[in-house]
C-alpha cells in the first residue's frame, strides 16, 4: 500500500490503487472502504481536508488544502 500525505506533509492515509482499498488509522480510530474508479474519500484532520480519488485501477489523485481559519 503507498503512503497519502495530506499538503502538509503528514500521512493521511494509505491505499492500494489496483483494489481501492484506503486505509486512515488516526489515534487508534480506524477507517477502511474500498473505493470503485471514480469515487472520493475525504479526511478531514486537524483544519487540513484530503481528498483521495481513485481515477484507474493504477493511481489515486490526491487534493489536499488547509482550511481557512
Amino acid at each position: 500500500m503507498e503512503e497519502i500525505r495530506d499538503c502538509k506533509g503528514r500521512l493521511a492515509c494509505k491505499g492500494n490503487a489496483a483494489t481501492g482499498f484506503v486505509e486512515a488509522i488516526y489515534k487508534g480510530q480506524k477507517t477502511r472502504t474500498t473505493l470503485p474508479v471514480g469515487e472520493t474519500f475525504t479526511i478531514e484532520r486537524e483544519g487540513v481536508v484530503t481528498k483521495v480519488i481513485r481515477i484507474s485501477t493504477t493511481a489515486f489523485k490526491i487534493e489536499s488544502y488547509a482550511c481557512a481559519a
